[in-house]
């Protein structure tokens, strides 16, 4: 197995991509972390991560917020020692036009969506530049790079993603530190299904999307030593309709 007793943390575990991307590393044998806001949501998967065999636990932790996510990993450190693996999942959008778009939900993306990531691998480089390894992937949106009216905010806070992404990969590299992301476009997950009849952003028929065990391939091989000459790289991860 590609990840044996690796310690591979995941925000957003609760549902969707993250709780996929948790369950993926558990079946190759990481130690999956689970950080959500919701904490029934995330002691659910991990207990089904526990109870197909697999080593998982949960933290509930706003990413928005540094304090609560610094108590989070110090937990971490002071329980496994060490990440190996971070996966920056954690979402959250809400289609608006800019001229109607409150201050407050603005905000709100920016906070989760830019700053928790930021938050997150403040918190866990440190560990991994002393261990001279570390494996750090992204997920950004197709939004950062193909704009869409509505999504003024989300393609902001994910276009900030990309740019630290790169910029943090130019920092690290030099301690054999992996930073990459993905440009994600839209996955037939839980979310997606409860907006396909009532948000218009939602365009393509689920079948043509992107599956999350597609998606959850991508993010675990760009976790993998395999990758290990990827520094930097933005994958699309996507599907387009010919």
């Amino acid at each position: 197995m590609r990840f044996t007793d690796k310690i591979a943390v995941v925000t957003g575990a609760g549902r969707g991509l993250g709780a996929a991307y948790a369950r993926a590393f558990a079946k190759e044998g990481a130690i999956a972390l689970l950080i959500g806001l919701h904490l029934d949501n995330i002691e659910k998967v991990a207990q089904e991560i526990i109870d197909q065999g697999g080593k998982a636990k949960a933290y509930r932790c706003d990413i928005g917020d540094f304090d609560a996510v610094q108590g989070v990993f110090d937990a971490i450190h002071a329980e496994f020692g060490h990440v190996d693996i971070l996966v920056n999942n954690a979402a959250f959008h809400k289609s608006m036009p800019v001229v109607d778009t409150p201050a407050a939900l603005w905000d709100a993306q920016i906070r989760v969506n830019l700053n928790g990531t930021f938050y997150c691998t403040k918190c866990a480089l440190p560990g991994m530049i002393a261990r001279r390894y570390g494996k750090i992937i992204n997920i950004s949106s197709s939004a950062a790079k193909y704009f869409f009216p509505g999504f003024g905010a989300y393609s902001a806070s994910k276009g900030g993603v990309m740019s630290f992404t790169n910029t943090l990969s130019e920092e690290v590299k030099q301690y054999d530190i992996n930073v990459n992301s993905v440009y994600l476009g839209m996955v037939n997950t839980e979310h997606t299904r409860e907006r396909a009849d009532s948000d218009a952003a939602v365009t393509i028929p689920l079948d043509d999307m992107m599956q999350v065990e597609e998606v959850a391939k991508v993010v675990l091989y760009l976790a993998s030593d395999e990758a290990a000459p990827f520094m930097g790289a933005a994958l699309d991860v996507f599907k387009k309709k010919a």
